[in-house]
């Protein structure tokens, strides 16, 4: 495949991931604010750089300064920016200074105005995917590879939607622009190790490590590949230009905290056993789990794939997280990238193929030895992988003849497309489900392209009705059991049995009111449970053995039929409910979609 038409086959799946990435960073509902001063963490950080200083232009409270210790975490949140480094009686960043030389302190520097975090976050995440694109073409030529056209096509998608970077844009943080950072850096030195420009990619690895300190890893394994495979010689301009870099990363960490490994962790304002970093054998097999094998949550009802949490291997039990260990819903990288395996595929005599792979399992390594575990931190390593695995799958089908060639085409094609269709689910659900929260009308919407039938389509305030009967058991009985749960996150409603010593109560919860009723006798027999909500009057009334018990308001509920579940917790209301263990006994369920 000549260039001219490699460009051809590529260029509409660069563009349209290209254009999601700018709609989803403002699918939730945050616009661009021009022209104005923000108050994002980089934007000031920017803003202090613009200044001449290293410390962000925020004074801290008086009352927290006067705090004994104002980086226990039991002092008040009101008193503190969440996050923020105090040092000195100055506001500064653990999170990498790049993003702010690169785009923020230039930015106001030019325009004497804050840039938006979401426009920079797009604007990092759409390069560094240009990046990635250009790399692999590059491969591709030097290989001699010619996978077909649509093949390629699906490739540059899985590239730019099967690494993560999609859930990043979903909600907008410090957070997210760090990791962009260390995206759009790793994408830059691959790219430039595919063309030969060493000392550019010796520049660009170090600066990962100025978004996110294990990017050093990757940059370990670039130079010892480029040594091993081209000689030391070959390999100084990368090391020189890493170094200086290094330098000046280590020279602003002393100039902040009067020590050159210091990047401001441990005196950050943050929960318990957040500022500091524990890399222990002992967080392993809970970082294997959520790294990597972590199951999502599947359902009929869009998006039908969501994160939930759970302990290692479903058994808190058997593989209890060690103490003070951070983790929020993952799913592990097997589940949303499962050709994830072909990373080490590598075709023979390919120097540029070794770095990504063992790169993603160094810092893969890393992630799962400390004790800091949620979801975005699957991009500092599964783009590396991704890259490779793509790369090694074009060339070796390439390669490869006749039916041989086109079973592995379609095998390649059907991993790509599932593993696009989960990376977009969960860049729809997002860390928070915000796009729900804050856009219902748009995420209704999108979900009515993708349901055709009625029982899996989510709608507002559908009629519903539910009959059942349970009894509760003293020896099955949890904290909390549930009997009816209806949608997800935002507009859902719960309901459950609370056992409180030898007391139950029957508790009616959404997402804006609670209510509850005594349950005095619910020990010794079967209880008949009906539940009916009107979305004329927006009520909904919960009857046992034909008598009212509850009745409650409820301004807005978004659910499926499908999404009524009887006897499981699938809501994220932060509740300790899990699957009923006592005998609940279903007698019939309806639910009737619309008004």
């Amino acid at each position: 495949m000549n260039r001219v038409r490699q460009r051809v086959a590529c260029a509409p799946a660069a563009v349209a991931v290209v254009a999601f990435y700018f709609w989803m960073v403002r699918a939730a509902g945050s616009k661009f604010e021009w022209g104005a001063d923000l108050n994002g963490y980089y934007d000031f950080l920017g803003r202090g750089f613009a200044g001449g200083h290293l410390y962000l232009p925020v004074e801290p409270s008086p009352q927290l300064l006067a705090q004994p210790d104002p980086w226990d975490p039991k002092v008040d949140d009101s008193l503190k920016w969440q996050d923020m480094v105090l040092y000195h009686r100055h506001y500064y960043l653990y999170f990498g200074a790049a993003p702010a030389v690169l785009l923020f302190a230039p930015f106001r520097i030019l325009t004497r105005h804050d840039l938006p975090e979401n426009f920079a976050i797009f604007l990092l995440c759409s390069v560094g995917f240009l990046f990635w694109v250009g790399s692999f073409l590059k491969l591709l030529r030097m290989a001699g590879a010619e996978p077909a056209p649509w093949l390629l096509g699906l490739m540059i998608l899985a590239l730019g939607i099967a690494q993560s970077v999609p859930y990043l844009l979903n909600r907008v943080a410090v957070y997210e622009i760090a990791i962009a950072g260390g995206y759009f850096c790793l994408a830059a030195g691959m790219y430039f190790l595919a063309r030969r420009w060493l000392a550019a990619a010796g520049v660009a690895f170090a600066t990962g490590v100025a978004c996110r300190p294990h990017l050093l890893f990757a940059g370990i394994v670039a130079l010892v590949v480029l040594a091993i495979w081209n000689g030391r010689r070959v390999a100084v301009p990368f090391l020189v230009a890493f170094a200086l870099v290094g330098l000046a990363i280590a020279a602003y960490n002393y100039e902040r905290f009067d020590n050159p490994l210091e990047f401001g962790f441990r005196y950050q304002l943050a929960g318990p056993g957040q500022n500091r970093v524990e890399v222990a054998p002992r967080n392993f097999v809970p970082g294997l789990y959520y790294m990597l094998l972590s199951r999502p949550e599947w359902s009929p009802v869009f998006p039908w794939m969501r994160m939930v949490f759970r302990f290692p291997f479903d058994s808190a039990a058997l593989h209890p997280l060690p103490p003070e260990y951070f983790v929020e819903p993952t799913v592990g990288a097997l589940w949303i990238t499962p050709f994830l395996l072909a990373a080490f595929w590598i075709p023979r005599n390919n120097a540029i193929l070794w770095v990504a792979p063992v790169s993603a399992a160094a810092v893969l390594l890393f992630l799962m030895l400390s004790h800091l575990a949620t979801h975005r931190y699957e991009v500092d390593f599964l783009a590396l992988a991704v890259f490779a695995a793509i790369s090694n799958l074009a060339i070796r089908i390439s390669r490869m003849g006749g039916v041989r060639r086109a079973i592995w085409s379609a095998a390649a094609a059907c991993l790509i497309v599932y593993s696009v269709v989960a990376n977009l689910a969960l860049a729809i659900q997002g860390p928070y489900d915000d796009v729900l929260r804050n856009r219902p009308a748009r995420y209704l919407r999108i979900a009515k392209w993708f349901s055709p039938i009625t029982e899996t389509r989510p709608a507002e305030d559908p009629r519903i009705s539910v009959n059942l009967s349970f009894q509760c058991s003293r020896d099955s009985m949890g904290m909390r059991e549930p009997l009816i749960t209806m949608g997800h996150s935002h507009f859902h409603y719960f309901l459950f049995v609370e056992k409180t010593g030898n007391n139950l109560k029957l508790i009616s919860k959404s997402d804006e009111s609670d209510a509850s009723y005594d349950l005095a006798d619910a020990w010794t027999r079967p209880v008949a449970l009906r539940l009916d909500y009107s979305p004329e009057s927006h009520q909904l009334t919960v009857e046992l053995d034909g008598q009212a018990a509850i009745q409650q308001h409820i301004s807005k509920l978004i659910t499926a039929p499908a999404d009524v579940e009887i006897g499981q917790n699938l809501s994220d209301l932060g509740l300790t409910a899990r699957r009923f263990t006592g005998p609940l006994h279903l007698s019939e369920k309806t639910v009737v979609a619309g008004r």
